[in-house]
């Protein structure tokens, strides 16, 4: 008897009472809370910089395929045209960054060109390509039937066979400047096709070449003269081209070009997309300061990429 009451009385001294549960309650929740508010930020952080370094990755891709091309882009000094700007609209109402580089159109020794048919063994005579960019906001991939398609700012690249170039695109002393509306390999449709993308979260793309004017003491970026510039394009060679060289003016000697990408990460690019097409996410974005909701989304999430690439080879 004296047994059973000691441990019932034992028992009862080291129970919890019910204030003590409700305080060990309150702090568990406490440190729940924070635990997982913690955990919510790391994530965000992550997220964010997770799409900031893969925009960033593209941007290198895009940027050293830009290299590799103008590098080694071919040109000729007679009245055909070697190398092609295409700008919306012409550079010189502004300072050189003014306008956005619409495509990018030159004939190189493309390194990721086919050399090998289908059939793996017969061989692909030529190695001089023609190769085309073009920044565009469209959808990447075929959304057909797709009511609402989700388009994405990309830069595309599109390249041709060197036997086809040979056949088909040299020669013609307008050879970079083909009916737009057409399905010719220089044509936008072509240019775009999804086949041909490259990157995405490239929102501004700007070539800016330089020629060696002996009547100028600095070097300046020709796309920003208007004498040098057609209908805001730069062409080096060919109809089109203030400067040709059959004529007698002989061309100059191109020194180097600085291309320029800026990228967006990819909580930036779902923002501009929201204000693109008018959905939620987007509307809270105003004109501050005289920037455009886009110039200020692209001003808080992008970042700039600058390289200057020597032209290895001139005119012949």
């Amino acid at each position: 008897m004296n047994t059973l009451h000691y441990s019932t009385r034992n028992a009862a001294k080291h129970a919890f009472t019910l204030i003590e549960i409700m305080v060990a309650t309150v702090i568990m929740v406490v440190l729940v809370g924070l635990v997982i508010q913690i955990t919510s930020e790391v994530l965000k952080v992550w997220t964010r910089s997770s799409g900031k370094l893969s925009a960033n990755a593209e941007a290198r891709i895009a940027m050293d395929l830009l290299t590799q091309d103008l590098e080694t882009a071919v040109f000729r000094n007679n009245d055909q045209q070697w190398l092609r700007v295409d700008g919306p609209e012409p550079l010189a109402t502004g300072a050189p960054y003014g306008s956005n580089t619409v495509a990018l159109k030159l004939f190189s020794p493309a390194l990721d060109r086919d050399t090998f048919e289908a059939d793996g063994v017969t061989p692909i005579p030529g190695d001089i390509c023609a190769v085309a960019y073009r920044l565009e906001y469209q959808a990447s991939y075929d959304q057909s039937g797709v009511s609402d398609p989700i388009k994405v700012y990309a830069l595309y690249r599109a390249i041709e066979r060197p036997d086809n170039t040979f056949n088909n695109l040299m020669g013609s002393s307008s050879q970079l400047i083909l009916d737009d509306s057409s399905d010719d390999f220089w044509s936008t449709k072509s240019i775009i096709d999804p086949k041909n993308y490259l990157v995405s979260n490239i929102v501004d793309f700007k070539v800016l070449i330089y020629e060696n004017d002996s009547s100028v003491t600095v070097p300046m970026p020709v796309n920003a003269n208007a004498s040098l510039v057609v209908n805001g394009n730069y062409v080096y060679g060919g109809d089109g081209a203030t400067k040709t060289g059959s004529n007698g003016i002989t061309q100059l000697q191109l020194l180097y070009a600085d291309v320029i990408l800026t990228v967006v990460s990819d909580q930036g690019l779902e923002i501009l997309q929201n204000i693109a097409e008018g959905r939620s996410g987007g509307e809270y974005v105003k004109s501050v300061d005289g920037l455009s909701p886009e110039e200020q989304v692209v001003q808080q999430h992008g970042e700039i990429f600058t390289r200057r690439v020597n032209f290895m080879a001139q005119a012949l």
